[in-house]
């Protein structure tokens, strides 16, 4: 019954539901009771009522546990700088050029959460088609 996120972690319970589940314990229901009738376990239920007790409110709780990024508005802002002195820098070469090193894979990371793309071998694009599959001479 429960909804899982991409994560595997639990998705919130929508508002409305949790409205409902204030209603039920105001109309005295047990929690098991609410548990079953929301498709819930009892904890997460126990938790909604809990929290409108401590914060007044029924949205949800915003996270912010968790590995905080290194992609500061400092770094952006000099991403920016290093790629509008040199458009064609490599990786490594912006990578290198920042506060403090990183590695290549974090740099691409970041240049595509700022919508950059880059091609992979650009610099090495054929200069005439590929011989394979053309057809074979004749044989005289």
């Amino acid at each position: 019954m429960h909804t899982y996120g991409k994560l595997g972690g639990m998705r919130a319970i929508p508002l409305p539901l949790r409205k409902r589940i204030l209603e039920l314990y105001e109309q005295g229901k047990s929690t098991q009771e609410i548990a079953r009738f929301a498709g819930f376990c009892v904890a997460a239920v126990r938790r909604v009522r809990q929290q409108f007790q401590q914060r007044r409110t029924l949205e949800p709780q915003t996270h912010s546990c968790g590995r905080k990024t290194l992609l500061t508005p400092e770094r952006k802002q000099r991403l920016r700088e290093l790629l509008a002195e040199q458009p064609d820098a490599t990786l490594a070469e912006l990578g290198a050029r920042l506060d403090r090193p990183f590695r290549t894979s974090t740099i691409d990371l970041w240049l595509r959460r700022l919508g950059w793309k880059f091609k992979k071998n650009s610099g090495r694009r054929r200069t005439r088609p590929a011989r394979r599959g053309r057809a074979k001479g004749r044989v005289a």
